[in-house]
């Protein structure tokens, strides 16, 4: 059963826009993947950026909020985010 449907990525890629499809794509050009964990520099302090505790549960959050994945676990959120916002990105 394919849990990720063209529904649910297209509900996504609106709700990242522009902006936040943008984000991810330099994630992958920057890094190789949509959920690094980069160092973030503030002044002389480097801090780790964990893409899949900040914006990746931002998505997550907005797939629960869908009514779209009602049949997915937390696992399913977890273990399919990325993939969800990888086939935005194909989309654009």
């Amino acid at each position: 059963m394919e849990k990720i449907t063209n529904e649910i990525v297209k509900k996504t890629k609106e709700f990242l826009g522009e902006d936040g499809l943008n984000f991810f794509k330099e994630c992958v050009e920057k890094h190789g993947e949509i959920s690094p964990v980069y160092m973030e520099s503030i002044g002389y302090i480097k801090i780790p950026h964990p893409v899949h505790f900040r914006e990746g549960m931002q998505v997550r959050n907005f797939l629960r909020s869908t009514g779209l994945c009602n049949d997915w676990t937390d696992h399913d959120y977890d273990d399919n985010w990325t993939e969800v916002v990888e086939k935005c990105l194909k989309e654009k």
